[in-house]
């Protein structure tokens, strides 16, 4: 349980670098490409592929991957370059809507039915925002009611959290 934020922070740091090794040489290809005036001949049916892959050589940042390289030739092959700079958009926008979600982490001490993790949902989502993602996990220790988790706020609402303020009220 405790380890639940840092696996999303190392997570998230991943998956924007992942995201960034793709989309920045990407976008350095479409600039180029737009700078030397070539997508129309890049998109044009009747020039053969292997003068295509020739044009696009040089166009390529050091270091690209090979899998870079085959995506932009498979436009090129379809003869759809033109599309380049809406699929970087549309990579940034799914990068940006995963990355706005948030995960609202769920310990009952015992497993909660659908209906009742449907209400949680819905209830949670009213207060945190629609995009809230899930995680359900059991965990006696709790003794009864459950602990919810979305980012830094904390919702505890156990008996072992109820007995654990009262102890401290009592001290």
């Amino acid at each position: 349980m405790a380890n639940e934020r840092p696996s999303q922070v190392y997570a998230q740091a991943f998956f924007e670098q992942a995201v960034a090794s793709w989309v920045s040489p990407l976008k350095a290809v479409a600039a180029s490409i737009a700078q030397s005036n070539l997508q129309a001949k890049l998109d044009d049916a009747a020039l053969p592929f292997a003068k295509k892959e020739e044009l696009l050589r040089p166009l390529f940042p050091a270091g690209s991957t090979n899998e870079l390289k085959n995506f932009v030739s498979l436009l090129a092959s379809k003869n759809q370059v033109y599309l380049l700079p809406e699929v970087i958009a549309q990579v940034d926008r799914f990068a940006e809507r995963t990355t706005s979600m948030e995960t609202a982490f769920v310990r009952s001490a015992v497993a909660l039915t659908d209906a009742e993790k449907s209400a949680l949902e819905a209830k949670m989502r009213k207060q945190f925002g629609s995009d809230l993602v899930f995680e359900f996990v059991v965990d006696p220790s709790l003794v009864g009611g459950l602990v919810v988790r979305v980012g830094d706020k904390v919702i505890d609402g156990s008996v072992a959290g109820k007995l654990a303020a009262l102890k401290e009220k009592l001290k």
